[in-house]
């Protein structure tokens, strides 16, 4: 089996997108500017970006025996995402999820079938996950979270978790037996605000910091990422630019490159939230999730043309 370096566990979906207007009433209609449909998935984005800036990535997961799913294996072998470990499971759904934007806010309607297509504990490979050196999950499916974690733990593999709000809302006691395992984790600042029943982002990190966790990044969306340790904290801000068109996908994205830029390129933490914030940057100025995401090459000539002194 192939050796691969970063190993992302957990969603793939494809992405509906309608551009309206404006987020309607209740009961009112109104009229799409356009109507698209695009891979997507919090994990699979993850792998995406990652693999956009070269990095060597794979997917532990399900979609549906489908065409979905089809189009979804064919696009991450395309995007140079090992499928070794990508099951259709028969019989069931591939995901997909709602998305409007307006004006370049997004609302998601997630598909009930992301908890039912699934693998199984059993799907996992032990050498897999132990010969990688991250392994990065949303914890959308518990127990097969926990297990995967503690595989990785067992052999010394980094752990990096992605803490949305509808996961948070779990609730502490529910997910502390797998968060308090990871190596960092990666909330936006609804769901570190949700676990922690904090009012700001910086009192919300500082008590994840206090209950265990060593590092603690918060994605702000326009104003950065607050990188929070026992000795300090930090919000790195990110870069202006002319139109926001699509924030679906920019954590994500900022996940990728902050991965490849800590744990392969050996960066710090400031130097890699600025590779990040750089990549998400560039990701919003496109429709769909992945669809901005940039190579190695646009992502340092973005930083070089914003006067980063890092780069």
């Amino acid at each position: 089996m192939q050796k691969i370096d970063i190993i992302g566990l957990g969603e793939v979906v494809l992405d509906w997108v309608a551009e309206i207007p404006h987020f309607p009433k209740p009961d009112e209609k109104i009229d799409a500017l356009s109507e698209n449909y695009f891979p997507g998935g919090v994990t699979a984005n993850y792998l995406v970006a990652i693999g956009r800036l070269g990095g060597s990535c794979g997917f532990i997961g399900a979609v549906g025996d489908d065409s979905y799913g089809d189009l979804l294996i064919k696009d991450f072998q395309k995007e140079n995402v090992d499928t070794s470990l990508t099951f259709k499971k028969k019989g069931k759904k591939t995901p997909v999820n709602f998305i409007y934007v307006a004006k370049g806010e997004k609302t998601i309607i997630q598909s009930p079938h992301m908890k039912i297509t699934k693998i199984e504990i059993d799907d996992l490979n032990i050498e897999y996950i132990a010969n990688s050196k991250l392994l990065h999950t949303t914890i959308i499916h518990p127990d097969i979270t926990k297990k995967a974690i503690d595989i990785a733990n067992a052999n010394d593999i980094k752990v990096s978790i992605d803490l949305e709000s509808q996961i948070a809302q779990k609730g502490w006691n529910n997910l502390k037996n797998i968060l308090l395992k990871t190596d960092i984790l990666i909330p936006n600042k609804e769901g570190a605000k949700s676990i922690t029943n904090s009012k700001s982002p910086e009192q919300a990190a500082k008590i994840l910091i206090n209950k265990g966790i060593p590092l603690v990044i918060i994605t702000m969306g326009s104003q950065g990422a607050l990188i929070t340790t026992k000795k300090f904290q930090k919000l790195i801000p990110t870069y202006k630019v002319e139109k926001i068109v699509d924030t679906t996908g920019a954590g994500d994205t900022f996940n990728g490159a902050f991965s490849i830029g800590y744990w392969i390129k050996g960066w710090d933490l400031e130097k890699s939230c600025r590779y990040a914030n750089a990549a998400a940057s560039l990701k919003i100025q496109k429709l769909g999730a992945r669809t901005g995401m940039p190579n190695e090459k646009e992502l340092i000539k973005f930083l070089k043309d914003n006067n980063d002194p890092l780069f």
